[in-house]
């Protein structure tokens, strides 16, 4: 079994893919090797395709008045990122750096529009398995919200 289709598998980008479909999205896919503080993509530019870590660790950073927040860091085999721009369309909202050597599958999004018109079940599995995703991150967002708003609270005394 090759590592990209192991990276597929372990990724909750491919829940209820077949292993038929996994063969066709790893067909898609590029190998992307990037070293230590390579910056993979750049806040406010177009979005041209979906990641999957292979090997190594990404953080994600945003940035801000103050200089770049880490908002998230990703290591394991099967993290994804990039995928919000395939949802909404809009150019990428955060930086992305490399904080190991890094060994990613990119899945350019012309590739994948050839793949989901030939498997239009994949498209729709991959845009679930993306959602949950997201809900899971707006859920954690929102704990930390609460949370840095009680602590603001504190500070200020009320």
């Amino acid at each position: 079994m090759s590592k990209g289709m192991e990276t597929l598998r372990a990724s909750g980008l491919c829940k209820g893919i077949t292993e038929q479909e996994l063969g066709e999205l790893l067909g898609a896919a590029e190998v992307r090797c990037y070293e230590v503080g390579s910056r993979i993509v750049a806040e406010g530019t177009p979005s041209d395709c979906l990641f999957l870590i292979e090997e190594g660790k990404v953080r994600v950073e945003k940035g801000s008045a103050a200089g770049p927040v880490v908002i998230a860091s990703m290591g394991e085999a099967g993290d994804f990122f990039g995928e919000m721009s395939l949802i909404d369309m809009l150019p990428r909202s955060a930086d992305v750096c490399a904080e190991s050597p890094l060994r990613l599958l990119a899945l350019p999004k012309s590739k994948l529009a050839a793949v989901f018109a030939r498997l239009p079940r994949l498209q729709v599995n991959l845009i679930l398995n993306i959602a949950r995703s997201l809900s899971l991150r707006l859920r954690q967002a929102d704990n930390r919200i609460v949370e840095l708003s009680r602590q603001l609270l504190v500070a200020q005394g009320r």
